[in-house]
């Protein structure tokens, strides 16, 4: 039975009809509930019956998560849909519909990432704005700039006129258009209401208002037939500089026309000792009891602080850290390093597989591939970069299946007809060797290999062009600049996409809703942690205290914080240990 493994509090949520606004501590069980919900609703459509149901996540971590562990429980998920916020709006809004808008009836491409990146410091610059003057780039509702400020609103039209030329969207546009095609054609949101059963979103409190906008009008669409199911934990909430708005029931209640909503409440920690929780109590900032209930509830653990190391001896410190725990028994993929801005990672990564030559690492969200993920390369990439697993077998069958859609559509034809077919393609891929020691070279031999094999002359077609340079263009970027020192090697490459198999390092955000027996915490220092515009405008405090909860409550067992020396403002400052950890009475283990 799919229910037997919950709580009751868990069946509950699970079984409960129509809206729900589920609050979820840390550990109680939320990930487990979400997959449960999927399962249970799924049972409940009838045969033949085309309703799906989206899984809507704040990471691609997190959607991949979702999949494992559904296959895991061996149901099938053909009838369930998950990837990130924008991910949705672009596969079931923008694909289908762009065509509707006049802006965007000539064709559009997803503006790369770090184009735009590039392409607002170099108007910063233009606009005799400094390197850290923050430009708010969320829209509103009605097309207009949340940026207050008049240099920046400036800035941003330049910006948008740069896109508009190029017919590119940012993340931004493809908000503030999908939200237009929904309003603009109801049909296009009853459409979407009677193809959806559910739509569970997953860390709610970081959610987007033109997102709350943009589902909630497809839920009202629905009149009750497609139902909502919000999970997350306010006390999470740490997207709120880039826009996330943890709303209240009345707000959401609000959005939904005055739809009823159900709250529920998961409480009981399941992941973290106790010791562990009354630590990071202490950076709560609703008072919530929290009671571990997990088979480690007991368990002392170790909970260190380091602030006396300086930064140049980090790479020691942290493969110190990470080989005692391997020595009592952790596996590699149960330990995580954790930093609150990426770039602080970039410059120690090799230098950590060189400390550890033995060891692995998932250091996938530090790639220096095109963070488009809509690019076709980047897509073909994936399958080159990881290795045939078990453990990943259903995400490479997904972006098979990817693959094979995505060229169809580009190229107008059909791989010939064995290629069409996941389990083939994937073979093939696998077979395709190449004796390039470099990450760039590696890739481009694999590329010429397989277009070899499936027959397309990708040089007949200028979107494959024009993605292809910009996807290696991107690469080369990245690794000519010296502020990030990434690697260029193709056991380097390999690890960055090496999913879920080796010690984890990523950013507090790029592990949201995971958990590991160890982790280890660097660069905890005023303004990363808050960051300096949460500094600016006020919020420092509770800006600080949720970034520690999150970082902190990923542990199960073992907590390492390291508050480092050495590290210094632009203006040649001493960045010093961040405040809400500096107030903190504990008293921490010596190792």
């Amino acid at each position: 039975m799919i229910l037997n493994e919950l709580n009751d509090k868990q069946k509950l949520a699970v079984k409960q009809d129509g809206n729900v606004l589920l609050t979820a501590c840390p550990g109680s069980g939320k990930t487990r509930v979400i997959i449960h919900k999927l399962a249970y609703e799924l049972t409940r459509l009838r045969e033949g019956n085309k309703k799906r149901i989206a899984a809507v996540t704040f990471t691609v971590r997190a959607s991949e998560e979702i999949f494992r562990r559904l296959n895991a429980l061996g149901i099938n998920s053909d009838k369930i849909w998950s990837g990130t916020l924008h991910a949705f709006c672009l596969e079931w809004i923008m694909k289908p519909y762009a065509c509707y808008l006049p802006e965007l009836k000539n064709g559009y491409t997803i503006a790369d990432e770090t184009f735009c990146s590039d392409l607002i410091s170099d108007l910063k610059e233009e606009y005799g704005l400094k390197h850290i003057d923050s430009v708010n780039l969320r829209l509103k509702r009605d097309g207009s700039f949340v940026e207050p400020k008049s240099v920046q609103k400036n800035l941003l039209k330049k910006y948008h006129d740069v896109l508009k030329q190029k017919k590119q969207i940012d993340f931004e546009l493809l908000l503030y258009y999908s939200y237009r095609i929904l309003t603009t054609y109801p049909k296009i949101q009853k459409t979407l209401a009677n193809l959806f059963k559910l739509i569970c979103v997953d860390e709610y409190q970081d959610t987007q208002d033109l997102l709350y906008a943009i589902i909630s009008t497809i839920i009202n669409a629905g009149k009750g037939n497609t139902s909502l199911f919000l999970v997350g934990d306010t006390d999470q909430a740490i997207y709120a500089s880039l826009g996330g708005v943890a709303k209240s029931i009345v707000e959401i209640r609000s959005e939904l026309n005055g739809m009823s909503i159900t709250p529920l409440t998961l409480s009981g920690n399941y992941r973290s000792s106790q010791r562990i929780i009354d630590f990071y109590t202490h950076f709560q900032t609703q008072s919530i009891a929290i009671e571990a209930v997990g088979s480690n509830a007991e368990s002392q653990g170790l909970i260190t602080l380091n602030d006396t190391i300086h930064s140049s001896k980090i790479v020691d410190e942290i493969a110190r850290l990470i080989q005692r725990s391997l020595d009592v028994g952790i596996s590699e993929d149960e330990i995580c390093v954790l930093v609150p801005q990426w770039w602080l990672i970039t410059s120690v990564s090799k230098k950590m597989r060189a400390a550890l030559p033995d060891v692995n690492f998932d250091a996938s969200g530090l790639a220096p591939m095109s963070r488009n993920r809509e690019n076709i390369w980047y897509k073909l990439s994936r399958l080159f970069l990881t290795e045939p697993n078990p453990k990943i077998y259903s995400s490479r069958y997904r972006w098979a299946t990817e693959l094979i859609d995505y060229f169809r559509v580009a190229t107008n034809t059909e791989f010939e007809e064995k290629y069409r077919i996941e389990r083939n393609l994937l073979r093939l891929i696998n077979s395709i060797k190449s004796e390039e020691t470099e990450g760039v070279d590696y890739l481009v031999d694999c590329f010429d290999q397989f277009l070899l094999a499936v027959e397309i002359d990708y040089t007949k077609y200028p979107q494959l062009i024009e993605d292809r340079k910009l996807f290696f263009d991107n690469i080369e970027s990245r690794l000519n600049d010296p502020e990030f020192k990434i690697p260029s090697d193709i056991k380097s490459f390999k690890s960055f996409y090496r999913e879920m198999t080796g010690v984890i390092i990523n950013t507090c955000v790029g592990v949201k809703g995971e958990e590991f027996e160890t982790v280890i915490a660097y660069g905890l220092l005023n303004g990363y942690i808050p960051h300096w515009n949460e500094i600016f405008s006020g919020n420092a405090s509770e800006a600080a205290k949720k970034l520690m909860y999150v970082i902190c409550s990923r542990a199960k067992t073992n907590l390492h914080l390291i508050s480092e020396t050495g590290r210094k403002t632009r203006r040649g400052d001493a960045l010093t240990i961040t405040r809400v950890l500096a107030n903190k009475s504990f008293e921490y283990d010596k190792i």
